[in-house]
Parts: structure tokens; sequence; C-alpha cells
């Protein structure tokens, strides 16, 4: 090769290098730019999420150190925990830059990305019980992200497993994955746990989680509006408490619907038991379905935050003084301005011999100009309506008690005495208008609206209604 085009070559790599590393210094500046926005955003959801009356957790970045080709950062995660101290989980993130990041080459990723990063907990604080339960050298979990230029994230956090000693618990550690979207601004979460054990010494209590599957996704718009799903999913859920029958949940599910548009919020909440067991006896299936519209989340937050303070007053036990009264009455106003919304959709306890189920709704109005001065008065005076409904099956219930006791005489004799105090007490409900019997079940439907109640039906008032439901106490 003539010494020309060894000049040519060496320029032609000098230039290679000059420009891989501009284009690494820009994906740095790029990954910081991001990752700070990150950092802004999960601390504005804190705050939003937040109604404790204690500081909210806040996350920093303690330290950024960006070089050309890969940059260390430091976080540091800020709580209060339950003794009331302040506490730092410390994080941290070995950053490589693009546009082919070196970590992400070695894994044989060739791919442009902006950033690979790898973050680890780092020993201490919090941390520290989980690291010394780990082999040396290894940290309890690692996060690693490959972060696109075009601001897209795909991260996978691997958990290691982990068994304490004394048998307190028993991981089988876990895959979760996280990838956000920018075009769609949507992230997607999901993952799975084969097992998880934990056992409380001074209770005696152990829970088993088994066969977990989760996965759920949020998609923002605007800078405040959003929507979020939801979902997890058990194989099993084991109670053992100490000289009480062990207690089973087979294929239990939650799943979660939510909207946020600026401050208002709209929720579901879908819980199933799944069938449940006890010591062995199948009890049925229970499910539990909640709702909430029109909550202004900043408002119930300073709403829930004040309750809370005055919960931890020494003096809460003689009442609130009237200028607690007015502090709150202030606070409950914007909360009722939004017309809330509270349902208990359905509770429902199914077995092969009949099905029970209790439904309830209370529906606000905002507060009108005129409404009184004090906290209870501003209350009912914006309430639009309240409404229950109740449906008890007498089989199901004798099921059940039969399936809680020990077979033989005595259990007998138990279900006969259920039997009969049903029929006395419910008697007498029906009598006074609290209820109605149909065939083998109780019903009962009741609506307050307007300063009036309506039973089954019939109209009466509010003293009325209560001194009905007082009377209905004595079974003389």
């Amino acid at each position: 090769m003539s010494h020309r085009s060894l000049k040519t070559a060496a320029g032609l790599v000098a230039a290679l290098a000059l420009a891989y590393g501009g284009g690494s210094w820009y994906a740095g500046r790029l990954a910081q730019d991001r990752i700070e926005a990150w950092v802004e955003q999960a601390n504005l959801e804190i705050a939003a999420q937040w109604t404790s009356s204690d500081p909210r957790p806040v996350l920093t970045v303690q330290d950024y150190r960006r070089g050309v080709f890969s940059s260390d950062v430091r976080y540091g995660f800020q709580f209060r925990d339950e003794e009331g101290k302040d506490q730092v989980l410390s994080l941290r993130d070995a950053l490589s830059h693009g546009p082919w990041p070196w970590a992400a080459l070695r894994q044989g990723e060739w791919r442009p990305a902006a950033a690979w990063s790898v973050i680890e907990p780092l020993p201490g604080g919090a941390w520290q019980p989980w690291f010394d339960a780990m082999p040396a050298g290894t940290a309890p979990w690692t996060l690693q992200s490959r972060v696109g230029f075009d601001g897209g994230v795909a991260a996978r956090w691997h958990v290691e497993p982990v068994r304490l000693a004394d048998d307190r618990l028993d991981f089988s550690g876990s895959l979760v994955r996280i990838d956000y979207d920018p075009d769609t601004r949507m992230t997607a979460v999901s993952g799975r746990i084969e097992r998880l054990a934990a056992f409380d010494a001074d209770s005696g209590v152990r829970v088993r989680l088994e066969g977990l599957d989760f996965d759920g996704s949020t998609t923002r718009s605007g800078e405040s509006d959003l929507q979020s799903r939801q979902e997890a999913r058990f194989e099993r859920v084991g109670i053992d408490v100490p000289d009480v029958p062990p207690v089973v949940f087979a294929g239990p599910s939650l799943r979660s619907d939510s909207a946020r548009t600026g401050s208002l919020l709209d929720s579901r909440l879908n819980y199933d038991l799944g069938q449940l067991q006890v010591d062995r006896r199948d009890l049925g299936r229970i499910t539990l379905a909640l709702s909430a519209e029109h909550l202004d989340m900043p408002a119930l937050q300073a709403l829930a935050g004040a309750l809370e303070e005055l919960g931890t007053d020494e003096d809460a036990d003689e009442g609130l003084s009237t200028q607690e009264q007015q502090q709150l009455r202030a606070l409950a106003v914007p909360v009722l301005a939004a017309g809330p919304r509270l349902a208990l959709d359905g509770l429902r306890w199914e077995t092969p011999q009949g099905t029970s189920e209790l439904k309830a709704v209370a529906e606000f109005r905002p507060a009108s100009e005129d409404a009184p001065a004090d906290l209870g008065g501003l209350i009912e005076n914006a309430i639009r309506q309240v409404t229950a409904q109740l449906s008890l099956s007498k089989p199901m219930l004798l099921q059940v008690v039969r399936q809680t006791q020990a077979s033989g005489e005595g259990a007998d004799m138990t279900v006969a005495l259920v039997s009969m105090l049903f029929d006395q007490y419910v008697g007498r409900l029906e009598r006074l208008g609290l209820v109605q019997r149909r065939d083998d079940a109780v019903t009962a439907d009741y609506r307050y609206a307007d300063g009036r109640v309506t039973s089954n039906g019939q109209d009466m008032s509010p003293a009325d209604f209560a001194a009905r439901f007082g009377g209905s106490m004595s079974l003389e």
C-alpha cells in the first residue's frame, strides 16, 4: 500500500472515530435530557397519587458523570418509613451511549440506540437485608433498558430468587417486561412470579402466592390525561393463621381500569377471589366490584391529608373543634363540586345452593350556596341519593355454616340453630317493613334522597327508619 493510501486510510479512521465520538457524545446528551425528564415525570406522578400527610417520596439524581462513550448515574429514592424515619434507597445506572452502545454490542444487540442502561441497587439502607440474603457480589435485581433515538424504551427487570434462612421469605424470582412506545405514549408492563411465600414470626401468619401473572398498560394524552388498565391472575393464594383452619383461594384475579381527565378520575376495580376453600372444604366463589366517578384527586388528597393529621392528634378522641370542622368543610367543598359517585357495584357470594349479593351507590352533588355551615350539614346537603340492595340466600348461608363445622351431630345442631335464628330475625324485620321474603331468599331495597327514606317501597323519615332498625335489634 502506498504512503498516500496509508495516509488516506488513517484519515478515514480518524474521521470515523471523531464522527462516532461526536455521535456518542450527542447520544449521551440526549439520554441525560430524557433521564432528567423521566425523573421529573416520576415525581409528578407520585405527587398526583400521594394522599398521606407525611412527606411524599422523591426520586432524585444524586450524581451524573457523563463521559463521551458512557455515563455513571446515581439515583436516590427518599421516603419516610413506618417508624417515621427518613430513608434513602440508592441506585446506580451504568449507562452506555449510542449509536452502538458497547454494553449492547457485547450482548449481540446491533440496532442503533441512544443508550443502553443497566440499573442496580446499591448496598445499604433498606436494601441491605436483601443483599445479605444473596450470594456475595450479586445484586438482588437488575433493570436493563434499551433507549431508542425516538424515545422508545424496552426494559427487562430481572429479580433474583431469594430464600431467607429463618423462612420469612421464599421468592422464586421474576422477569418483568416494561415497554414504552413514544408514538402512542403507551407504557406496557407484564411479568410472572412462580412463587412468593412470606412468614410473620410475631403473628405466626403465613401467606403463599403461586403462579402470579400480571400485565397492564397506561396510555397518556396531553399533560395529565391518561387511561390505565392493570390485571393480575393467581393460580392459588393460601393463608395460614395459628389455631385457624387453612384458607385457600383457587384462581383469584383482580383488574383495575381508570381514566384521568385533568384533575378528575374515574376508576373501576374488579376482584374475583376465586373458589374459597377452608380446611379443604369448598365455600363457593366470591366476587367484588367497586367503582368511583368524578373524583377530584388534588382536592381529595388535600382532604385525606387533613383527616390523617387530625387522626394522629392526641386530642382526636375529644371530637373535632369548631376550627377543625371549618377546615374540613372548606376542603370538602371542592371534592363535592365535582359531583362524585361511589359504588359497590356488587359483592357476590355464589355456591351451588344459592347466591347472595349486596349493591350500594352514593351520589353527591355540588354543595349549594346556602348549605349549612357545619360539616355534617354540608355532606347531607350534597347527597343526591344513597341506595342499597341486598339479596341473601338462606340455603347458601346454611351450607356455608355446615361447611365450616366439623362433621357429625354437632354440625347438624349448629345448622338447625342458625336456621331458627335466621327465620326469627327475618320475620321481625319483615314485620317492620325492612326486608321482604321471596321463596328461600331475603331481599331489601333502600333509598335515601331529599331527606326521605324509601324502604322496600315504603316512604318514611330517617328518624322512623332508624327507630325501626333500632327496634329490630331485640328479639323479644
